[in-house]
């Protein structure tokens, strides 16, 4: 669960950073294969940001980690997302 606040964080860091005029549509595409996907769809998603072997790594282990959520935890986690990127602080 501490996992999931602080990714939870970290995205209302990223899309609410005042350095960024839009949300980038492959780093949603990585968050909702997080939650939803496959571990393969979600390393094909990975791809698209180059990432190195360690870092690939520590993206898995993180796959691992999210997909022993229960499932009610991950729709909850989709929907502050979601509420997130449609409030008024990110427009």
């Amino acid at each position: 669960m501490k996992l999931a606040v602080i990714l939870a964080l970290v995205t209302l860091a990223l899309y609410c950073s005042p350095a960024s005029a839009e949300i980038c549509q492959n780093f949603l595409n990585v968050i909702k294969a997080l939650f939803l996907d496959t571990p393969s769809s979600y390393q094909a998603a990975l791809e698209f940001f180059n990432p190195d072997a360690d870092m690939k790594d520590a993206m898995i282990q993180l796959k691992s980690l999210v997909d022993t959520l229960p499932s009610t935890t991950t729709e909850n986690i989709l929907k502050f997302t979601g509420a997130v990127i449609k409030s008024p602080e990110c427009a």
